[in-house]
C-alpha cells in the first residue's frame, strides 16, 4: 500500500530527471515526451489500486500532480542546462550556427523551458485519461 504522496513524489521526479536528462541529448525530436506519460500513466494507475471510493478522481489528482512536480524539474533543469550551455561557450557549433549572443536572454530560455514544463503537465494527465477507461473497466468487472 503505497501513499498518495509517495506516488507523485517517486513518479514526478523520476519523470521530471528522465525527461530532462533526455531531452538534454541533441537532435532527440519528440521523444523525451515518453517519460511525462509514462509517469502520469504509472501515478494513475498506482494510485487506482485500492479499493476505496472516489478513486479514479484519485488517481486524475495523483497523474495532475505528478504532471505539476515534473514541470517543475522541467522548469529548473532545462533553463539550467540551456543557460549553461549557451553562455559558457561550451557548445561553439551552436554560435557558430548563427545563434547571436543577444538574443539569448534569460526571459526567451525561461520561455522555452515554461513551454516545455507545459507540454509535460498536459502529456502526463492526457496519458491517465487514456488509461482510465481500461481501469474502470477493470473495477466494474471485479465487481460483476
Amino acid at each position: 500500500m503505497r501513499s498518495f504522496r509517495g506516488i507523485v513524489l517517486e513518479n514526478g521526479i523520476a519523470g521530471g530527471l528522465l525527461f530532462v536528462i533526455h531531452a538534454s541529448f541533441p537532435n532527440v525530436y519528440s521523444w523525451p515526451m515518453i517519460w511525462p506519460a509514462l509517469a502520469g500513466g504509472t501515478a494513475f494507475w498506482l494510485a487506482t489500486r485500492e479499493p476505496k471510493p472516489h478513486r479514479l478522481l484519485t488517481g486524475l489528482a495523483a497523474a495532475l500532480a505528478t504532471g505539476l512536480l515534473m514541470a517543475a524539474i522541467t522548469f529548473v533543469g532545462l533553463s539550467t542546462i540551456t543557460y549553461v550551455l549557451l553562455h559558457t561557450d561550451i557548445l561553439p557549433s551552436v554560435r557558430q550556427a548563427g545563434a547571436a549572443r543577444g538574443l539569448i536572454t534569460i526571459a526567451s530560455i525561461a520561455a522555452i523551458a515554461v513551454s516545455l514544463a507545459l507540454v509535460d503537465l498536459v502529456v502526463a494527465v492526457v496519458a491517465a485519461v487514456v488509461v482510465l477507461p481500461v481501469r474502470y473497466f477493470q473495477i466494474r468487472h471485479a465487481h460483476t
